[in-house]
């Protein structure tokens, strides 16, 4: 069904959306106050029509004219491979088909043409991938602003956009977007991305947290999608800070979001654990270490291991000038020669060692 030429005009869903202040009306000579994110095609529009025409805005601060708003086939429609909305993200869609059914579909998608159309598929959907569904299900048509020139880069900004307005796609699915987008070059650096998303670049590395977070641990946490930015700016500066936090975090992070529901009661427990494994290892240091006493009951010298696990000798220093060193050199090197050469398969040593 072509449903392009339906009317959208003032008597019709345009009419509807500016009356209820869904969507802002705006004179070509007024000043825009979108703050310079949200005018995506505005000027090339401008270049091509009539100098006094009217624009408009949606809540999210998208631009466009009035023949850019059209009924479309939504079974002529797709989410573009940006889309960051994840299944378990979509939240009530028998409300929405319900509201949509009863109300008419309130707030339009954004659509560009698809750059590889298939299987009847010609455009993509930007945002608006829910009311896609919703027109679907009911087999209605779907409502959008269609920009058929907008680059993946505008389309990214228009997304992000969108998203904050409806603050209901976790930070955890716009880092997996960003990471995206960086891997496959769409944006060569964080800077530059942040840029373009109109954040600084600090907020954006932070957000970029949940992505260094191993993945063992996230699949562990119980809800990834409503772990904080600090929260898991958190995991990793412990998992940077000490090599053991991984096991640890790996263990509790079941109760991340439950139990433990700050990063300060994280790090605390953390710091708990990490204390009683400072002291277990010095217990068990202490246990390897033997000191050995002459037939008469005086301390000759101790034998121990230092802070990284090797042996070693240390003679009291009332024996230390009673002895003779190249001869108690001299003693551990036969009896480590008897050793060896009676035990060479055990310890894989050739028998060429002391040549």
């Amino acid at each position: 069904m072509d449903n392009s030429k339906k009317n959208v005009h003032s008597s019709g869903p345009l009419g509807m959306l500016v009356k209820t202040g869904q969507i802002k009306k705006i004179d070509s000579n007024e000043e825009s106050d979108h703050g310079g994110l949200n005018h995506v095609g505005l000027d090339r529009l401008k270049a091509t029509t009539s100098p006094t025409a009217p624009y408009f805005r949606t809540q999210s601060g998208i631009e466009f004219r009035e023949n850019e708003l059209v009924f479309m086939n939504p079974k002529e429609c797709e989410p573009w491979e940006y889309a960051n909305r994840s299944e378990d993200e979509m939240g009530d869609m028998d409300e929405l088909i319900r509201s949509i059914q009863e109300n008419t579909q309130l707030q339009p998608a954004l659509l560009r043409s698809h750059p590889n159309p298939h299987d009847g598929i010609k455009y993509q959907i930007i945002f608006g991938r829910r009311r896609h569904a919703a027109c679907l299900s009911l087999g209605i048509p779907f409502l959008v602003i269609k920009k058929d020139s907008l680059t993946k880069q505008e389309a990214i900004a228009c997304q992000d956009a969108e998203n904050k307005f409806r603050k209901n796609v976790s930070n955890y699915s716009n880092a997996l977007l960003y990471k995206k987008l960086l891997n496959d070059g769409t944006f060569k650096t964080e800077k530059e991305l942040a840029e373009k998303l109109g954040v600084a670049s600090s907020s954006l590395n932070e957000l970029m947290s949940y992505v260094k977070i191993p993945q063992e641990i996230l699949r562990a946490i119980p809800d990834i999608h409503a772990l904080s930015v600090n929260m898991a700016l958190k995991i990793v500066q412990l998992l940077n800070s000490n090599k053991s936090a991984n096991k640890l975090l790996l263990s509790i992070a079941p109760e991340i979001g439950k139990s433990i529901t700050s990063p300060a009661k994280l790090e605390r427990m953390l710091s708990s654990f990490f204390k009683k494994d400072s002291n277990n290892q010095q217990e068990e240091s202490a246990s390897t270490t033997a000191v050995i006493l002459s037939s008469a009951g005086k301390k000759m010298f101790t034998f121990k291991a230092d802070q990284k696990g090797m042996p070693c000798i240390v003679f009291h220093k009332d024996i230390v000038k009673l002895i003779d060193f190249n001869k108690v050199c001299d003693q551990i090197r036969r009896y480590l020669d008897e050793e060896i050469e009676g035990q060479n398969s055990k310890f894989g040593y050739p028998n060429s060692v002391n040549k």
